[in-house]
């Protein structure tokens, strides 16, 4: 079942809470819910607390590959694009200055998914397979069954990181778009349990008494609705609507296309 396979996501990732607190703040549960098994690079390997990027440079042999500070991604019409770690990254470079890249998974033929370590605040990074353009989100994309959405959650300290929400859901595609999200005022923490179905994500929500409570997040006639810890509903936030760019008018005395 996938709740049991996104379970076993959440054990294989224990390892997280060793170097990457920002992205489990809950230690009785470090990993769970933030990596999506299904995207991660198999054989699947931990070392140091983190998903190993060995494994994606095995399983995509021939389409990317590592240089010391170079990860160089293949990309349609035999592009690439190349991502560096900063340079402080080396062994006697200054350790808060150092932001690495690593390569931990991928969504089909469309996205790289990379964990990016800076000396505080992880993040994970997608980058287009085509385009080679880049989306920053929390942490792992968590797909529905049917590919066409994703929720991502941000674990991270709001006072230090400044994130922009707890809980995202984006439409997905080759231009991942946030289409919802919420931010609480205060301290509430998220994991991801499971989908069921495309219009229903099971959570775990816990507040600042970290009282563990089990909760969703629906799609319903009037648009994404989350249960908080405390059982109140929220509406979240949509995105407004970018307005379209003005037509030009034709120019004197040309005709205007039709």
């Amino acid at each position: 079942m996938q709740s049991t396979s996104l379970r076993h996501a959440a054990i294989v990732t224990l390892g997280l809470a060793a170097v990457l607190p920002a992205l489990t703040p809950r230690p009785a549960s470090a990993g769970a819910g933030f990596f999506d098994l299904r995207t991660l690079c198999q054989p699947l390997e931990i070392h140091s607390g983190a998903p190993e990027e060995s494994a994606c440079l095995k399983e995509l042999s021939g389409t990317v590959w590592r240089d010391g500070r170079k990860l160089t991604l293949g990309l349609a019409n035999g592009k690439t694009k190349v991502i560096t770690d900063a340079k402080e990254c080396e062994p006697e470079g200054p350790e808060a200055a150092c932001i690495s890249y690593r390569l931990v998974g991928r969504i089909g033929d469309r996205h790289y998914i990379l964990l990016v370590t800076p000396y505080e605040c992880p993040y994970v990074m997608l980058v287009n397979r085509r385009s080679g353009a880049e989306t920053n989100i929390g942490s792992g994309p968590f797909l529905s069954p049917n590919g066409k959405r994703f929720v991502t959650i941000d674990p991270r300290d709001d006072g230090n990181c400044g994130i922009d929400y707890r809980i995202g859901m984006f439409s997905y595609g080759d231009s991942p778009k946030l289409e919802w999200s919420y931010k609480p005022e205060g301290l509430e923490q998220y994991e991801i349990d499971t989908w069921i179905g495309d219009n229903r994500a099971r959570l775990q929500a816990s507040d600042d008494t970290r009282k563990e409570a089990p909760t969703d997040l629906t799609r319903t006639a009037l648009g994404w609705q989350l249960k908080r810890p405390n059982g109140e509903i929220s509406m979240g936030s949509v995105p407004a609507p970018q307005a379209s760019p003005p037509r030009a008018s034709p120019a004197p005395g040309s005709l205007g296309s039709r």
